[in-house]
């Protein structure tokens, strides 16, 4: 199940589903700890008039949505049999580890009833249960759940401060024991004061509502690393109160969106809306260490060999460009900062990353096929110099440039002039964008080619004018090279990959690829050539996903996420996903000569509206029939190209008003 609502701070994130349940809980680093069971969910629960009730026990429905231009949950769960309705104020604390619930009960009935609402917790601390403790702090009235250096304090109180009237702990997912939410729904907890190994915990509140009346009450997680600081937290937040929390937070993520005033000339409200959204859903998914994580919805393991919970310096560095271009580049700064300590002394980037710096799983062999090979997507580590670039545009920050020039961008230029074939003038053989084949590929030669550009670009800032030369001769030779080598006169447009060995380009991969439109993206050719037109007409042709949902599929017979539909790639190339089918739109913005052209990607700018969630998460990619997000939500590169569309759209449209 996808993800409904995300909500975070950089050192704690929590993910909702589609019933208000909160799925993931990341601290001390997004993405790094979840201390949540793979498809579990903490469960929520209403007991009245002798009657008990899970949120997702399907009587309940629920609206996830943000409150506007928030970070702050503003979401809805009705119950028509119970007569109950509930308003969720959700939000992370932005300075301070605190998750907080609000809950605004709503008493339909025509007479004074009593509400329990219980709260069960089962966490996985650091992605297990040995060792684990859950008890009760009678100081601190709240469970305390620990083990190591995670403390994680479950507490809360009416708006009357009427504090929670009843708890148990006890054993879950051990020796057939289901956990306390069982013992939730006699509407009377037992009061077990202690358990270890594998526990969970349930907490009760009480409260009398008038008839036609409301209550509001506060659940809170109270995270740490220490029992000190959970300790100060509590009571952080009992001195601060809980409202008021709420309103600050509510106040500083309006401010910290609205700092930029973008002028967004005609776009539909709806449009902006999302554009602002996917900033602040984007920010849930950078880790305070600089690290972009590609997604964070633990559900992808359903279905796939691993999780999205890295950060791959790829997307993180084309997300940090449009952070740079949207006004928020002391996101992308961090970033910089952060992926500058891992590149490798020989001066290139690896396949992914977790948040603390180490490196994430891979699958890239280093021998194979008897000769040994390097494991890298080197579209990674020439990104990361456009990164660098797009951030001193947006800030003129030379010394930031200059700080890092000798360490990290003129290692990475110059490994990137040695990673090439002297034969061909291509880069040598790494795996593609989507990993899948390990071959030379157009799009990757793309990015090398932009990657060196930079490097001339950011030379020439900081006086190297001698060696700015020499790297704008090296990305001339790859532009060369690609038209020599990577383009088909036989098929009239552009190759997705060719084999190289000793010199000799043999095995053309003719498959059509949304990626190739990263020719003119990176700057390879103009827009305007004749054979990127071709080639832009070919993905237009064959990629199109045709029927109700439309949108753009990655390439010919994409079978990621589609095996298990009963289609055929006759009636479908693939399924359509988010960022192909904004590029598409880049480039009907890149080629529009009049207004009247340029309106044509605002069409699928309202076709990615429509693929968004009621809280405008969007995913990787959706059924191609149904149009159900599917594979991961939210997609952090889904969420930065929408904003970049948007922020190209806005400029094409102001140089074709001059």
């Amino acid at each position: 199940m996808p993800r409904a609502l995300v909500l975070g701070n950089g050192n704690m994130l929590a993910t909702f589903d589609d019933h208000l349940l909160l799925r993931d809980f990341y601290f001390p680093h997004v993405g790094l700890e979840d201390h949540t069971l793979d498809g579990s969910a903490h469960r929520l629960g209403i007991f009245v008039d002798g009657r008990f009730s899970w949120l997702d026990d399907g009587s309940w429905q629920t609206t996830p949505k943000y409150a506007h231009e928030t970070m702050v949950g503003d979401s809805l769960a009705s119950n028509s049999d119970l007569g109950i309705d509930i308003v969720f104020n959700d939000f992370v604390h932005p300075t301070h580890n605190i998750l907080m619930r609000s809950l605004t009960l709503y008493n339909h009935r025509e007479y004074r009833r009593e509400v329990k609402v219980f709260f069960h917790h089962d966490f996985y601390i650091a992605g297990s249960k040995t060792k684990d403790t859950a008890q009760y702090e009678p100081e601190l009235n709240g469970i305390l759940n620990y083990r190591l250096q995670r403390y994680f304090l479950i507490s809360g109180q009416w708006y009357n401060q009427m504090p929670l009237d009843q708890f148990t702990v006890g054993k879950s997912g051990y020796a057939g024991k289901e956990g306390t939410f069982r013992d939730a729904e006699d509407g009377q907890l037992h009061g077990n004061p202690i358990d270890q190994g594998s526990v969970d915990s349930t907490i009760g509140f009480t409260q009398d509502i008038e008839a036609n009346s409301q209550a509001q009450l506060y659940c809170w997680i109270a995270a740490g690393t220490h029992y000190e600081e959970i300790r100060d937290l509590h009571n952080f937040i009992l001195t601060s109160t809980p409202q008021k929390l709420l309103d600050h937070t509510t106040a500083f993520w309006h401010e910290w969106l609205n700092k930029e005033q973008t002028d967004f000339a005609d776009l539909p409200e709806e449009i902006i809306d999302l554009y602002k959204k996917s900033l602040l859903i984007i920010r849930t998914q950078i880790d305070n260490n600089g690290a972009i994580l590609a997604a964070n919805d633990s559900d992808i393991m359903k279905t796939n060999r691993d999780n999205y919970s890295y950060m791959w310096p790829r997307d993180g560095a084309l997300t940090s460009i449009t952070l740079s271009k949207a006004g928020f580049a002391g996101l992308a700064r961090q970033f910089l900062t952060f992926t500058s300590k891992l590149v490798t002394r020989e001066g290139y980037l690896l396949n992914k990353y977790n948040t603390d710096g180490s490196l994430g799983s891979s699958w890239h062999p280093k021998y194979k096929d008897g000769e040994i090979q390097l494991p890298i997507q080197e579209d990674e580590t020439a990104l990361f110099l456009c990164a660098f670039l797009a951030y001193y545009e947006a800030t003129h920050d030379i010394e930031f440039l200059q700080r890092y020039f000798h360490s990290t961008i003129l290692p990475v230029a110059e490994w990137l002039q040695k990673y090439i074939d002297i034969k061909t003038g291509l880069p040598l053989p790494s795996y593609d964008l989507w990993e899948q084949n390990r071959a030379v590929s157009t799009y990757t030669a793309s990015c090398v080619f932009a990657g060196l550009s930079a490097a001339a670009q950011i030379c020439q800032r900081v006086g190297h004018i001698s060696v700015a030369e020499t790297f704008a001769k090296s990305a001339d030779a790859m532009r060369d090279s690609i038209c020599a080598h990577l383009y088909s006169t036989t098929e009239k447009r552009f190759l997705r990959a060719v084999m190289v060995q000793d010199g000799v380009i043999s095995t053309p991969d003719t498959t059509i690829d949304a990626n190739l439109s990263f020719l003119w993206q990176m700057g390879v050719l103009p827009v305007e050539d004749e054979r990127v037109q071709n080639t832009m007409q070919a993905i237009t042709e064959n990629l199109t996903v045709a029927g109700e949902i439309g949108g753009f599929a990655r390439f010919q017979n994409d079978h990621y996420q589609f095996d298990h539909f009963q289609f055929s790639h006759n009636q479908f190339p693939g399924n359509p996903w988010v960022i192909t089918t904004l590029w598409l739109a880049d480039y009907k913005i890149a080629t529009a000569k009049i207004l009247a052209e340029l309106e044509q990607s605002v069409h699928t700018l309202a076709w990615t509206l429509a693929r968004a969630n009621n809280a405008g998460i969007l995913p990787e990619q959706v059924h191609p029939v149904s149009g159900i997000p599917l594979s991961v939500a939210p997609l952090t590169w889904s969420h930065a190209a929408f904003v970049s569309t948007v922020l190209q759209y806005l400029a094409k449209r102001r140089e074709l008003e001059q």
